[in-house]
């Protein structure tokens, strides 16, 4: 099983529970729970949830305000759910790129960095990263024990060993994994939110780089 597909099934573990809309959602057909996907994406990515109503989505949707409450608890459910779909498909991406440079593990980073920054702003993918880099839901999650019988942890830690990372431990490996998420996401945050070039965000990108692996100390 690869890196991708095993964080795949554990970031779906992570937002069960609470994260979940109801069942009625899930035994919607794909098509329509995509058309609700999309709503959802596009009312909270042009507003904040503070602003929205319940009455705007269901209009939207076209259907009965009961049948929102059929489908998610209330409107900080429906925002919730939305996030984390969204926060498992850009992590899974940024898992992917990482693989693919495995050998050169930053470069895989600037990859998926250079790639999000020539997004169009119309581009779902750019709301969906707008979204996630201004909530703190989309930056937080529950961290999973693993060990080195843990198949993602072997994968992760022969493409750190591949880099020759000082990486001693799984329980060190895992936070490093998190750091690495919450890097790639604040370089994106500051992205947007500077509305930098492709050419500013490689740049601090880069003294990022710089820093970890050389240290900021002269020595």
């Amino acid at each position: 099983m690869s890196l991708v597909c095993y964080y795949n099934q554990v970031l779906h573990w992570l937002i069960g529970g609470d994260w979940m809309p109801k069942e009625t959602f899930l035994n919607l057909p794909k098509s329509k729970q995509a058309v609700i996907d999309d709503i959802l994406l596009q009312t909270f990515y042009a507003q904040s949830i503070s602003q929205v109503k319940v009455s705007q989505i269901v209009d939207q949707m076209g259907m009965s305000r009961g049948a929102f409450y059929k489908y998610f608890d209330d409107l900080e459910d429906a925002y919730r759910y939305i996030i984390k779909k969204h926060s498992l498909i850009i992590h899974q991406d940024i898992l992917a790129y990482i693989q693919e440079f495995q050998s050169d593990f930053f470069k895989g980073i600037e990859r998926y960095l250079l790639w999000c920054s020539a997004l169009d702003t119309s581009d779902t993918y750019w709301k969906a990263l707008k979204l996630l880099t201004s909530s703190e839901y989309g930056r937080t999650m529950k961290r999973i024990e693993m060990d080195e019988t843990n198949s993602m942890m072997t994968q992760w830690l022969t493409i750190l060993r591949y880099n020759q990372f000082q990486i001693i431990s799984t329980n060190e490996a895992s936070s490093f994994l998190y750091f690495m998420m919450e890097l790639v996401m604040g370089s994106l945050s500051d992205f947007i939110v500077n509305d930098w070039t492709s050419e500013a965000l490689l740049e601090d990108y880069h003294y990022k780089v710089k820093w970890l692996v050389h240290g900021v100390v002269a020595r």
